[in-house]
C-alpha cells in the first residue's frame, strides 16, 4: 500500500489541507455558536460539573431540567474533556476539531480499503477529503458544534469497517460487528437518523453481487442485529435506560413526525434540493479535474467507470439523506452525516481522470517543484490566517461581551428574569448556561436581577427593580431594590 503522500500527490494535499485550514479551523476557533451547538456544549459542561447524569443530562433550572431532547453521548464524551482539560471554550472547539479529524482520517481509510488493489488510485486519498472539506454546510457544522459532527464520525467509521469486510475481504465477520458497533454508537448521538449505513451490506451485495443471496442475508442480519442487542443489553441491564430512550423517541421524534412544531418548511423535497445545492463546489471541482485531464491526456481517456463504488457510497449517501423528507423539520446540517459518502461518489466518479493527472507528472520537472513551493505558500498563508482569528468572535460578539460581563456580577446558579418577549432568544439562554450557569425566568417572578435588550422598551422591567450602574452592549441589567 503507498504511504499517504507521493511525490506526485503532495501539491494536492498541500492544497487541500489549506483549505481545510481556511474554511473550518479558521472558524472554528472563534468565539460564538449556533444555538443548538451552544445548548448541546452547555448540557455537556453541566454533566462534566456534576448536574445530571449520562442518561438524564441537565440543562438549566428553569429550561429542560432533565434534557430528553438527544441521545446522551455527545454529551457524555464532551464531558470527559471538560473534566480532563477545564471549562475553556478551547475545550469544546478541541472536541470538535477531533471528530473532524477521525471523520477525515477514516475517509482517507475508506479510500483506500476500496481501491486496495489499485495503488496508483488509492494514493488519491486527498481527493475525497478536498471534496468533504468543500461542502458549505460541512465546514459550517464544524465550526458550531452541532451533533452531527459526532455522529458523521461514528457513521463514517461504520463505513470503513464494512469496506474492509466487504471490498478487502478481512476478518469478514469482525469487521462487520465492529460496524454494528460504530452504527449503534451513531444511533446513541442523535436517534434513528445515525443509523444509516445498516444497509450497507445489502447496498454492496446490489452493486456487485460478488457473495451469494445467502451470505447477504447472513452479513446484513449480523450488521442489523449488532446495534439491536447492543441496546437489548443495556435494557436489560438497566430498564431505566429504556424508560429514558422510550421518553425520547415520544416527546422528541414523535413530535417531529406528527408535525405539530418545530417545522422549518412546508416542502419536503427541500432538503433534497438543499443536498444538491451543498454539492455545487464538488461537482464544479469534479468538471475541473474532468476538463484538465481531457486537455492533459494524448490518448483516450480509460473507459473505466467504478460503477461498484459509486453506487456503493451513492446508495449509503441516500439512505442517510431521503429520509429527512420524513419530517417537515429539515435544516442543512442534517445532510452533514451522510456527505462523506457524497464526496466519496464524487470522487469514485473522476478516480480514472485525477489518476490519469496524477500519473502523468513528471516528479524531476521544474515546474512540478515550483508548483510544490506555490503550494507551500498557500499552506502557509492558510496557517497565519488561521492564526489571526484567535481571539475573534465571528457571531454575537455584543451579547457574549455583555455576558462575560455578567458573569464577574452575578453568582452561578442564579436565576433572573427576562421579559417573554426574550424567552425565544435561544442563543441567549445557551451562552448563560454555558459561560455562567445562570438560568432564565420568562414568567414574572421577582428574581434578584433582571436582564433586558437595550432594543426592548423599558416598560416590560417590572415595578421595583433599579438599573445596575454597567457598561454594557446587548442588555441592561436591573437589579431588585432593597426595600423589596
Amino acid at each position: 500500500m503507498p504511504s499517504i503522500f507521493s511525490s506526485k500527490t503532495i501539491p494536492f494535499w498541500l492544497f487541500t489541507i489549506a483549505s481545510i485550514f481556511i474554511l473550518t479551523i479558521s472558524q472554528l476557533i472563534q468565539d460564538g455558536v449556533f444555538m443548538d451547538g451552544m445548548l448541546y456544549i452547555s448540557v455537556s459542561k453541566n454533566l462534566a460539573d456534576g448536574m445530571g447524569n449520562f442518561w438524564e443530562p441537565h440543562f438549566s433550572k428553569t429550561v429542560m431540567p432533565v434534557f430528553r431532547e438527544q441521545p446522551p453521548l455527545y454529551f457524555g464524551m464532551l464531558a470527559v474533556l471538560f473534566k480532563i482539560f477545564g471549562s475553556s471554550m478551547y475545550v469544546e472547539r478541541l472536541y470538535c476539531f477531533l471528530c473532524f479529524v477521525i471523520t477525515l482520517f477514516y475517509i482517507h481509510k475508506i479510500w483506500r480499503s476500496v481501491y486496495a488493489s489499485n495503488k496508483s488510485i488509492a494514493a488519491n486519498s486527498w481527493l475525497p477529503i478536498l471534496f468533504f472539506s468543500s461542502i458549505p454546510v460541512a465546514f459550517w457544522a464544524y465550526a458550531n458544534h452541532v451533533e452531527e459532527t459526532v455522529m458523521t464520525m461514528f457513521a463514517t467509521m461504520s463505513v470503513y469497517y464494512l469496506s474492509k469486510a466487504l471490498f478487502e475481504r478481512e476478518k469478514v465477520i469482525l469487521n462487520i460487528i465492529i460496524a454494528g458497533i460504530c452504527v449503534f454508537l451513531s444511533s446513541l448521538t442523535k436517534g434513528i437518523q445515525g443509523m444509516f449505513p445498516i444497509a450497507g451490506v445489502f447496498f454492496y451485495w446490489i452493486a456487485k453481487k460478488d457473495f451469494t443471496f445467502k451470505q447477504n442475508v447472513i452479513y446484513s442480519s449480523l450488521l442489523v442485529l449488532t446495534p439491536f442487542a447492543i441496546y437489548g443489553i443495556l435494557f436489560l441491564i438497566d430498564p431505566h435506560i429504556y424508560e429514558v430512550l422510550k421518553m425520547y423517541l415520544e416527546n422528541r421524534l414523535g413530535i417531529a413526525f406528527k408535525g405539530t412544531m418545530h417545522n422549518t418548511t412546508d416542502n419536503r423535497f427541500e432538503i433534497m434540493i438543499r443536498l444538491f445545492t451543498e454539492l455545487i463546489p464538488m461537482l464544479a471541482l469534479m468538471l475541473i479535474f474532468f476538463i484538465w485531464n481531457k486537455k492533459w491526456k494524448n490518448n483516450g481517456a480509460s473507459s473505466t467507470f467504478h460503477k461498484t463504488e459509486v453506487l456503493w457510497f451513492l446508495l449509503i449517501g441516500f439512505s442517510g439523506s431521503v429520509p429527512l423528507m420524513s419530517t417537515l423539520e429539515q435544516r442543512g446540517f442534517y445532510l452533514l452525516t451522510s456527505l462523506p459518502m457524497f464526496a466519496l461518489t464524487g470522487a469514485c466518479a473522476i478516480a480514472n481522470n485525477v489518476t490519469e493527472i496524477t500519473e502523468k507528472i513528471n516528479i524531476s520537472s521544474s515546474s512540478l517543484k515550483m508548483v510544490r513551493w506555490a503550494m507551500l505558500v498557500v499552506l502557509t498563508g492558510s496557517i497565519i490566517y488561521t492564526a489571526t482569528c484567535v481571539g475573534k468572535t465571528k457571531r454575537d460578539k455584543e451579547m457574549l461581551s455583555d455576558i462575560y460581563t455578567l458573569g464577574t456580577i452575578i453568582p452561578r446558579g442564579e436565576i433572573i428574569g427576562i421579559p417573554l418577549d426574550m424567552w425565544e432568544k435561544w442563543n441567549f439562554q445557551t451562552y448563560m448556561v454555558r459561560f455562567n450557569y445562570i438560568s432564565l425566568d420568562g414568567t414574572g417572578q421577582k428574581n434578584k436581577y433582571f436582564a433586558i435588550a437595550k432594543e426592548l422598551p423599558k416598560t416590560l422591567v417590572p415595578e421595583g427593580y433599579e438599573l445596575y450602574p454597567l457598561k454594557t452592549e446587548y442588555l441592561d441589567l436591573y437589579i431588585l431594590k432593597t426595600d423589596q
